[in-house]
């Protein structure tokens, strides 16, 4: 699960054994059923997928329960968790588009903040050694895309338009602060923002890079 600021920590390795990321795994498996379950006809095949996308959900939250109880937030766990959440995101609009008349413009908007947000982690992580977690932005987008693709799977249109409103103005939101924040830290050479020799102010406190590392025992998601 990532952390509640999204700020940068640095990192010598990825340890993808904990609890928290095997919830993500399963999260991110789940995608399949679900897609397989809306694709039948049978009306009560919604029904049962979106007790399966209730399931994915729960082990969102449990997976960000777990690591904040053991107080160990890994690295690891702010790549996976996201990861799964986009992957899962992503098949679903992919498949309401096709089947459902889901708004391809927003599919591909969707799809463009995820691909960007995914390539600058293997960026940050690659050059700086660093790993983010999402930050406010991403989740309220991520909360607002799940009521939207809720309502279009149960077929709600009259929710439709309002829901797509608020969706278009997180997703909005969204780009605009993690490009101020890639910029921030980007343009300083990896310093970050509220650092000695930082740029611009950022969403949250940074850590050295450099600094502190992963202590051996650290846990979590």
């Amino acid at each position: 699960m990532t952390d509640p600021g999204g700020s940068p920590e640095p990192v010598n390795g990825l340890r993808m054994a904990t609890l928290p990321n095997l919830l993500s795994l399963v999260r991110l498996l789940l995608v399949v059923p679900i897609l397989l379950l809306l694709a039948r006809s049978e009306p009560a095949s919604d029904r049962i997928a979106i007790l399966v996308l209730l399931v994915a959900g729960a082990t969102d939250l449990l997976d960000g329960l777990l690591a904040r109880r053991r107080g160990s937030i890994t690295p690891s766990g702010k790549l996976f968790d996201p990861i799964a959440d986009k992957v899962l995101i992503a098949g679903l609009v992919i498949y309401l588009a096709m089947a459902r008349n889901f708004p391809w413009w927003l599919v591909a908007a969707i799809l463009a903040r995820d691909l960007a947000l995914v390539l600058g982690a293997v960026l940050f992580f690659r050059r700086n050694r660093v790993v983010f977690g999402a930050n406010w932005s991403g989740k309220l987008t991520t909360f607002c895309l799940g009521l939207l693709i809720l309502a279009y799977v149960l077929r709600w249109e009259g929710f439709y338009l309002p829901l797509t409103v608020t969706a278009v103005a997180a997703l909005t939101l969204s780009y605009v602060s993690y490009g101020r924040r890639a910029w921030s830290y980007g343009s300083v050479g990896g310093v970050p923002a509220g650092e000695p020799g930082g740029g611009m102010a950022n969403s949250g406190p940074s850590e050295p890079i450099g600094g502190s590392r992963l202590e051996p025992g650290e846990r979590g998601g």
